[in-house]
């Protein structure tokens, strides 16, 4: 039985609540706990290692996703455990802080060894999200997630970054990670409330990925080649930014979070009108033109002769990001074989993670060689305009359909 249009709106009015309150979470865990590891010294290698291990476990949780799923099929618990363990995360990072040495490569330790929690997690909400609304508001859905994502992490950056700097070290990020850990941790109970529709092929739904049907369905091959290029682009210079504004730039915490609540605002401003760009021109188009986008967003970077250029980069990076990934959702919808939707999500999700592993470690240990940080954020710049092209090159429609 499907939802009704009424629990439909329900759970998209959940579901915005829920991102809202995750968001301090995801402020102390992707952006200031990988500034506090570089403040601790870090190496670009080391900084790499936190965002390809994280991508590593997120990789392995992928491929033992559907496992994970047979074994708790029931929804929100599939959800719930691994989401739970994952936001332990906040309580170790500022016990290591009280470590007599190796304080950074201790906080990349626990931030990778979680992320396969979290991994497992995002793999039930990404299988469910489209049984949550109705068929037709699931770009909708993705859509108002992404907004009140940029809404949430433009406000807790800017006032997570005023409480790091008004203390010193350990004291601020004790106190940052019990305000981030006692509001994120609310939004898996909200979360939990949720009604989802059962699958549309219950039997399907149970069933191993099979590679080769997934090879063999040409939208489905072509998007997963996309994703990769694009992944990678996306990702790989996640440890150089961090780099360019806190080394090169020399950005406080609240200069780092003026750029970081740029970008967010301009996500979610964008957001509440990408499912009309979508439907004007097609989710193919919007998505490429996403990627070129992110591309100029790098070149911005590099370019900076000083933080406020960089305004316009987080700018220009918010508004194609939330283009990128409500059409990539909709896109691996779009191109998924007929009746192997949750075995796609997991492949799916595998590529994507795969290339946030190898990304970052590649470009950080070209960077560790000796390539400038400027010319590592030019060559990810090309990467992202690439996977651009080669969307519009390759079919994501099924010709047979």
């Amino acid at each position: 039985m499907s939802l009704s249009y009424q629990q439909a709106l329900r759970n998209e009015r959940l579901n915005a609540i829920e991102v809202t309150l995750a968001t301090p979470f995801i402020v102390m865990v992707t952006q200031y706990v990988p500034v506090l590891v570089a403040r601790l010294g870090a190496s670009p290698l080391l900084l790499g290692i936190l965002t390809s291990g994280a991508a590593l476990m997120l990789t392995l949780a992928s491929a033992l996703g559907p496992a994970w799923l047979r074994r708790v099929p029931d929804w929100p618990r599939n959800m719930t455990i691994p989401l739970l363990i994952w936001r332990t995360v906040l309580i170790l990072t500022p016990l290591c802080l009280f470590l007599p040495a190796y304080q950074a490569e201790a906080i990349v330790a626990a931030v990778v060894i979680l992320h396969f929690a979290a991994g497992l997690g995002v793999y039930a909400i990404t299988t469910f999200l489209a049984r949550m609304t109705l068929p037709e508001r699931v770009a909708r859905l993705v859509s108002m997630r992404w907004t009140m994502l940029g809404v949430g992490m433009a406000i807790f950056t800017v006032l997570l970054a005023a409480i790091l700097d008004a203390f010193p070290l350990p004291v601020n990020f004790i106190a940052a990670c019990a305000l981030a850990l006692g509001i994120g941790s609310t939004s898996i109970a909200v979360l939990s409330k949720v009604q989802v529709a059962p699958p549309a092929h219950p039997s399907a739904a149970r069933s191993r990925a099979d590679a080769r049907a997934f090879l063999a369905h040409a939208p489905a091959r072509n998007y997963l080649i996309i994703t990769l290029l694009a992944q990678i682009g996306v990702n790989a210079p996640g440890p150089l930014i961090t780099l360019q504004m806190v080394r090169v730039l020399q950005a406080t915490n609240v200069e780092y979070g003026w750029y970081l609540a740029i970008y967010w605002l301009s996500l979610a401003l964008v957001g509440l009108f990408v499912p009309q760009l979508t439907d004007r021109f097609g989710n193919a188009k919007v998505f490429a033109g996403s990627c070129l986008g992110l591309g100029s967003q790098l070149v911005i970077l590099a370019i900076a002769p000083s933080l406020p250029v960089t305004w316009l980069a987080g700018f220009v990076g918010g508004a194609t990001s939330v283009a990128l990934q409500v059409t990539s959702y909709a896109l691996m919808v779009q191109c998924a074989p007929p009746d192997k939707f949750e075995g796609y999500v997991g492949v799916h999700s595998t590529v994507t993670n795969f290339a946030l592993f190898a990304g970052p470690l590649v470009v950080s240990a070209l960077v560790d060689d000796g390539v400038s940080i400027a010319v590592g954020l030019l060559i990810c710049a090309v990467v992202r305009a690439a996977s651009g092209v080669l969307t519009l090159r390759l079919s994501l429609t099924d010709p047979t359909a």
